[in-house]
């Protein structure tokens, strides 16, 4: 069961902090000449392929701009050459032909008319 008594509680005396022991004998070693020049030497190698990066990224966008331009282009003018076919068979249907001759007072004879398609 479920008892309503409260209990007392220690205080806990709070832990000190411990510090590493650094022993006499352990010295730091510096960089020797070589270890910095490899480092200086990576460091320039990274910069170089990032600005390269960089770079690949600008041209590429550039020429993607470029290609949806050129087949913005390419689209009008297949819409330009798809209405002037349309014109053309237009111009060139039969009733049209009929239409045009009977305006300049020449009469059709069928016998005389050969249709020749490419």
């Amino acid at each position: 069961m479920v008892s309503n008594t409260a209990r007392k509680l220690e205080k806990k005396q709070p832990q000190e902090k411990r510090q590493p022991i650094q022993s006499p004998d352990v010295n730091k070693v510096s960089w020797s000449p070589f270890e910095r020049l490899l480092v200086t030497i990576g460091s320039i190698i990274s910069l170089c392929l990032v600005i390269i990066l960089l770079s690949t990224k600008v041209t590429i966008n550039n020429q993607q701009h470029h290609l949806q331009d050129l087949q913005g282009r390419i689209s009008k003018v297949k819409n330009s050459n798809t209405s002037s076919q349309q014109e053309i068979a237009e111009l060139t249907s039969q009733s049209h032909l009929k239409a045009a001759a009977h305006k300049y007072g020449l009469s059709d004879q069928n016998s005389n008319v050969r249709n020749i398609n490419k």
